[in-house]
């Protein structure tokens, strides 16, 4: 039997062996637990923007370079990608809708029905996967289980992917509210790559991530304060974290109120004068996520993935939203502790 080992020649190949930290409701159309590949390179391509976007003057320039390397349907910019993209299970990924057990409730000076305190985790999966009542909505992996992911890239892309790749496994997460800290994994090892770090006032010229940013104080990066055994209390200090930060911003006056910028829709506080609605959508550049520590350890970050709001929804106000964000960055570093530079790079 002959093997046609051509298709391989060229070509490198990146494996990482995962496992989950929080748990992931990473599902199919019908939103229940499913393993899947698209979503990974989807991923990919996002960490890729952030690994690569800002060498390039425009946003089409940008999405040019990208569709060159993880393909397109319009052959002239891009075509077959040069990545394909596998994930299998190594544990038997069991999809599961058991609640999380109890936890401690959170100050919330804005519940008044349930006398100011919150339940840290539905306040970070929001009515679509926890209800108050009801509990769990949806199926998820339950932490501990792992994954293999594998990468095969051309020798042309396989740098521009491996740059990708180590910040997904450094800072991602993946499926439903993964910008809250849900669906967080630990990688068996990061690929090497030391990113550079863009002052992240030059950033906000351009509506859309592409860079990881700093400031006079280091990296936009953030730790809460203490390692824990328990996912369930990571994500209790990042949600009790994050509701100060929130709250200490305006959601009243303004057109559009301060803490619009921290995503969009707000609870109860939709935007009438700008025409967002109910209907409008902006997700927010700060992004909450849970690490391994070692030691059967992990604690709850912060990142700030500088950029503007869309130009579409929010315009010719970026330094307005510069002081916002510099309001942010004081309650963070009140709240938490900066992470080191060379710690990021």
């Amino acid at each position: 039997m002959k093997i046609n080992i051509a298709r391989f020649y060229g070509q490198e190949r990146l494996e990482l062996d995962c496992e989950i930290v929080t748990p992931m409701f990473l599902g199919g159309a019908d939103q229940e637990a499913a393993l899947r590949a698209a979503p990974f390179k989807g991923q990919l391509r996002y960490w890729w923007r952030i690994a690569r976007g800002h060498n390039y003057a425009t946003y089409q320039d940008m999405l040019t370079a990208e569709s060159r390397i993880f393909g397109s349907a319009d052959e002239s910019s891009g075509g077959k990608s040069q990545v394909t993209v596998s994930v299998a299970p190594i544990t038997a990924m069991q999809p599961s809708k058991n609640g999380f057990g109890d936890v401690a409730k959170v100050a919330h000076p804005e519940c008044e029905k349930t006398h100011g305190r919150t339940n840290p985790l539905n306040y970070l999966a929001g009515m679509g996967l926890i209800h108050y009542r009801q509990g769990i909505q949806h199926a998820y992996f339950p932490v501990g289980e792992k994954f293999r992911l594998t990468i095969t890239a051309t020798r042309d892309a396989a740098r521009d992917v491996t740059c990708a790749l180590a910040l997904f496994a450094r800072f991602g997460a993946i499926g439903s509210r993964s910008r809250n800290g849900w669906g967080c994994f630990a990688a068996s090892r990061e690929p090497s790559f030391s990113p550079e770090l863009v002052d992240w006032k030059n950033a906000m010229d351009r509506d859309y991530p592409h860079c990881l940013g700093r400031d006079q104080n280091g990296a936009l990066l953030w730790k809460t304060g203490r390692a824990h055994a328990d996912w369930r209390l990571c994500m209790r200090d990042l949600a009790e974290n994050y509701i100060m930060v929130r709250t200490s911003l305006d959601v009243v006056t303004g057109s559009p109120p301060d803490r619009h910028l921290l995503g969009y829709p707000v609870t109860r506080h939709p935007v009438k004068k700008l025409h967002w609605g109910n209907q409008g959508r902006h997700a927010s550049a700060l992004r909450l996520l849970v690490r391994e520590e070692g030691n059967n350890r992990c604690r709850g970050y912060f990142l700030h993935l500088p950029h503007a709001y869309s130009s579409s929804m929010w315009p010719n106000d970026t330094a307005r939203q510069v002081h916002i964000w510099e309001t942010v960055h004081r309650r963070l570093d009140e709240l938490c502790t900066r992470v080191p530079t060379g710690e990021v790079q």
